[in-house]
């Protein structure tokens, strides 16, 4: 457990002070450990991405319309208490991306948060791998009441098992996704560059006409 908290925390840093360097070459006395970590991170999809014009890795398998989402604690509060936001029996609208604190991912949440009044039955999450302060500092300042922040900084795992972690940056990936009661993915959207935003509108019509009215 020690080894795999000091090479999150690593991973932490890195993403914090906004690396742009490939993760596989890590800075001067790192731990070995760590760059093996890092060298496990493997893309096993096609799915071509790209921030600011560069392509990025994906790691793992991409998540497409079937799948199920694989559950892991995430960190919900600034008091840092952990939760597995699958485990809610419930329609959930999931949104994950680099930083809240960028113009799109600001605008889109925002976007989310005024859906999510409108569908009190459905639980709208967004995730990203911003510190649960800043998230807190956000959601404060800017009203947001309705989509539930919640954070992926610690393990970055539910990134790496369900097709959504950069490797290069360890940021989320922008992606908009609805899941069923079992957490089956009935709706999904990647967004091939990452300055650019979800179609937020497409998805909540998906929510309206496929999942709400049956």
């Amino acid at each position: 457990m020690k080894k795999l908290l000091l090479i999150t925390g690593l991973l932490g840093i890195m993403v914090s002070c906004g690396s742009k360097k490939e993760v596989s070459a890590a800075p001067a006395g790192v731990p070995k450990e760590y760059t093996q970590y890092l060298d496990t991170l493997k893309a096993d999809n096609n799915l071509k991405i790209t921030l600011g014009g560069n392509s990025v890795t994906i790691v793992g398998k991409e998540t497409k319309v079937g799948d199920t989402l694989k559950g892991v604690p995430l960190t919900v509060n600034s008091k840092l208490e952990e939760k597995n936001i699958l485990a809610d029996k419930a329609i959930k609208v999931i949104y994950t991306a680099p930083s809240l604190d960028t113009k799109v991912c600001s605008l889109q949440t925002k976007m989310l948060n005024t859906a999510a009044a409108k569908y009190p039955n459905v639980k709208f999450y967004s995730v990203t791998v911003d510190t649960p302060f800043a998230q807190e500092r956000f959601c404060t300042a800017n009203d947001i009441n309705g989509i539930k922040a919640v954070s992926d900084y610690k393990y970055h795992q539910f990134g790496a098992q369900n097709g959504l972690l950069m490797k290069e940056s360890g940021l989320l990936t922008r992606a908009l996704m609805i899941v069923d009661e079992n957490n089956v993915v009935k709706y999904i959207e990647y967004v091939p560059e990452q300055g650019k935003e979800a179609n937020v509108d497409k998805a909540l019509k998906f929510l309206q006409e496929k999942m709400l009215k049956k």
